[in-house]
């Protein structure tokens, strides 16, 4: 897995999730954030742009990521959600867990202000 991290501010964008975020890549995706979790951004904007489709590992895998950086003040939101994920998300009732917003550019202007 190839994730891509770029510091906005306080704001850490992450981008380059698979098209399928389930139990096979969810040891991955904790490996390439960890180093980004250690530096304890403020704000963690995960981009799931390009995923079809997320199983409860994966949801786990974020929730994990969430409660990480909650000690330091730091907080985690998700941003281009595809119409199926969305509908796991609001299933789950994960609007009240994450701040969700319709695309980067969205979440970068709310959480850099």
């Amino acid at each position: 897995m190839d994730l891509i991290a770029t510091q906005h501010g306080p704001v850490t964008l992450v981008t380059g999730l698979p098209k399928t975020f389930d139990y096979t890549v969810c040891p991955d995706f904790q490996r390439c954030l960890a180093p980004h979790i250690e530096t304890a951004p403020k704000v963690l904007v995960i981009d799931l742009s390009g995923v079809e489709f997320l199983d409860s590992s994966a949801i786990g895998s974020l929730i994990t990521v969430r409660n990480r950086l909650l000690p330091e003040g730091g907080s985690v939101a998700l941003c281009s959600i595809a119409d199926g994920v969305a509908k796991v998300l609001r299933i789950t009732d994960l609007g009240k867990v994450f701040a969700i917003f319709d695309d980067a550019d969205a979440a970068l202007a709310a959480l850099t202000a």
